[in-house]
């Protein structure tokens, strides 16, 4: 197990329906299996992180398969570059679990997958689907995780401090950072705002060395009213562009978009450690 103390850093163990630390430190676990690692002073808010409403559009949006050449991409470039014989996966701002499920489904063992968001909404769903995979509430920027324990992380879409993805890679694991690309979304974009912007290149991740880069482009063809509603409500556009524009693009019964994301592997260095 990975998970450590959000208090006081240390080893976390599972004692009857208790994740414990030799501090005293006791974290229940929920009936639906995950663990809530969020402590008070880490939140900004009564409920942090995506509200339950979207977590459900996105299930919904994401299980249909629109998302699917990702899914593959994010699966072949994770299944490839694992290292050992039972590796360990950290899913970073895991969601509702989507690609954590798909990669169960490509024979990463379950019980090697851990994922932590700050919404507990999504990873009550995560836990619920995927009950043999290890999920906690958790701020990314305060990762209750072991240093060096990491074999590969996982981050889509996610924020998250360069320092705390060193910290809990082992040397020579890899973080697959998946961004949006220049493009993504773009005919959306300027329907819904008057001076719509390119995504930008993101930022190295200091401390990781770059790999590789793959530039994934493909069509988003949804072709029903309940899932451009689903898509609308998961994504930024739900509140974000003009309002009347956002109405109008709800009474479609199909969207034809254009996909567009980066995914950028980086290795902690061997000597990152020592």
């Amino acid at each position: 197990m990975i998970w450590q103390c959000p208090h006081c850093n240390h080893p976390l163990t599972l004692e009857s329906q208790s994740w414990r630390c030799s501090n005293g430190h006791s974290f229940d676990r929920a009936k639906e299996g995950y663990v809530n690692l969020l402590p008070v002073q880490q939140k900004h808010s009564r409920e942090p992180g995506d509200s339950a409403e979207m977590l459900g559009a996105r299930r919904h949006f994401l299980e249909a398969g629109y998302y699917g050449p990702l899914a593959q991409a994010i699966c072949a470039q994770l299944l490839l570059n694992a290292q050992g014989e039972n590796p360990v996966l950290l899913d970073l701002g895991c969601g509702e679990g989507y690609y954590a499920r798909k990669l169960a489904e490509r024979g990463w063992s379950p019980s090697n997958i851990y994922g932590v968001d700050i919404a507990k909404a999504g990873v009550r769903l995560a836990a619920k689907k995927q009950s043999q995979a290890n999920f906690a509430v958790a701020s990314s920027f305060h990762l209750p995780v072991a240093d060096d324990s990491v074999d590969a992380l996982l981050r889509v879409f996610a924020p998250g401090p360069a320092e705390e993805l060193v910290r809990v890679l082992k040397p020579g694991a890899s973080l697959l950072d998946v961004a949006p690309g220049p493009e993504h979304l773009w005919s959306l974009k300027t329907r819904l705002y008057d001076t719509p912007q390119q995504h930008t290149a993101p930022a190295p991740v200091p401390g990781l060395e770059l790999a590789s880069e793959l530039r994934l482009v493909f069509p988003l063809n949804i072709e029903t009213n309940e899932a451009v509603r689903n898509f609308l409500a998961m994504t930024p556009f739900a509140w974000k562009g003009r309002s009347e524009a956002r109405e109008l693009l709800e009474q479609q019964n199909y969207l034809h978009l254009e996909a567009d994301f980066l995914l950028r592997r980086f290795v902690k260095p061997a000597s990152a450690s020592e």
